[in-house]
C-alpha cells in the first residue's frame, strides 16, 4: 500500500493549492494535478488491496488493518465519483486529509496485525464480506462528509467557497452512506445468526453500531431544516466521524478497558 500512501501527500498538496488559488490559472492547474494523483493513488490502492487477497486466498476483510485499508479506498472512490459528478474540487484537501488519517492508522499497525493469516472458519462466510464491503462503503461516505465538514469549518466566511453549496454536498454524501451503513447492519444480523445463532444479541460492537446508526438518521432528519445547517451541521458530521472512527478503532480499547465480553474481532 506504500505507493498509493505516498501518492496521497502530494494529491493534498496540489488540492489545498487548489483551494487557496482557485480563482488563478495555476489553482486549477493544482486542481487537475490533485484530481490526477487522487486517480493514480486509487488504482494503486485497488491494486495492494487484490494483490494482498490473491496472497491471502480470500478477500482483505478480516482484520482492523484490512478494514482500514478498505476504508481509505471506499473514500477515495466515493470522492472521485462524487468529483465526477460535479463536486467541486475544493473540498479534495479535506477530504483527502481524512483518507490520509485512515490510511497512517492502517499503516501504523503491529507487524502481527498486518502479517497474512489462515482465516478461520467462523469468516468463512459470504455474509461476513457483504457486511464488511457495505460497512466500509458506509464508512466512506461519512468520511467524505467529514472533510466537507472541516472545509465549512475552515471556511466559515466562504471566501474560498463561494458558489459552492457545503452544505448540499454533505447532505448527499450522507444520503449516500445511510444505505449502506443499514446493508451492513443486516447483513451483519444475518451473519451472526449464521456463526453464533442469534441475529441480535447486545453486543458492545453491536450497541455501538447502533449509536452510529442512529446519529446519521439524526443529522439525515435535520439536515432539510435551516437553523441546523451551516456550522451545526458541520460540527454533527465531524462528531458523526468521530463516533464511527470509535466504533471500528477504539472498540478494542473500550472491551479491554471495561472487561466487557465480545464476539466481535474488530
Amino acid at each position: 500500500m506504500t505507493p498509493g500512501y505516498v501518492l496521497l501527500w502530494p494529491a493534498l498538496i496540489a488540492y489545498l493549492v487548489h483551494l487557496f488559488l482557485s480563482p488563478t490559472r495555476q489553482g486549477r492547474l493544482a486542481g487537475w494535478a490533485g484530481s490526477g494523483l487522487t486517480a493514480l493513488a486509487w488504482i494503486a490502492w485497488t491494486w495492494g488491496l487484490i494483490a494482498r487477497g490473491l496472497r491471502a486466498g480470500h478477500w482483505p476483510l478480516t482484520n482492523r488493518y484490512e478494514f482500514a485499508l478498505c476504508l481509505v479506498w471506499a473514500i477515495l472512490s466515493i470522492y472521485l465519483l462524487l468529483e465526477a459528478s460535479g463536486l467541486r474540487r475544493q473540498a479534495g484537501g479535506p477530504v483527502l486529509g481524512i483518507a490520509l488519517l485512515v490510511a497512517s492508522y492502517a499503516l501504523s499497525r503491529p507487524a502481527d496485525e498486518r502479517a497474512i493469516r489462515p482465516l478461520l472458519p467462523v469468516l468463512r462466510s459470504m455474509w461476513l464480506q457483504v457486511h464488511v464491503i457495505t460497512a466500509a462503503l458506509g464508512y466512506g461516505a461519512f468520511g467524505v462528509a467529514a472533510g466537507l465538514g472541516l472545509l465549512r469549518l475552515v471556511d466559515r466566511s466562504s471566501r474560498l467557497t463561494e458558489g459552492f453549496r457545503v452544505e448540499q454536498a454533505i447532505e448527499r454524501a450522507i444520503t449516500l452512506g445511510f444505505p449502506w451503513l443499514t446493508l451492513s447492519i443486516l447483513t451483519g444480523a444475518i451473519w451472526a445468526q449464521r456463526a453464533w445463532g442469534r441475529y441480535w444479541g447486545w453486543d458492545p460492537k453491536e450497541i455501538w453500531s447502533l449509536v452510529l446508526w442512529l446519529w446519521y438518521l439524526m443529522v439525515l432528519h435535520l439536515c432539510p431544516l435551516r437553523r441546523w445547517r451551516g456550522l451545526r451541521l458541520a460540527v454533527m458530521v465531524i462528531i458523526g466521524f468521530g463516533l464511527m472512527m470509535f466504533t471500528f478503532a477504539g472498540f478494542p480499547w473500550l472491551v479491554r478497558t471495561a472487561r466487557l465480553e465480545s464476539l466481535h474481532g474488530f
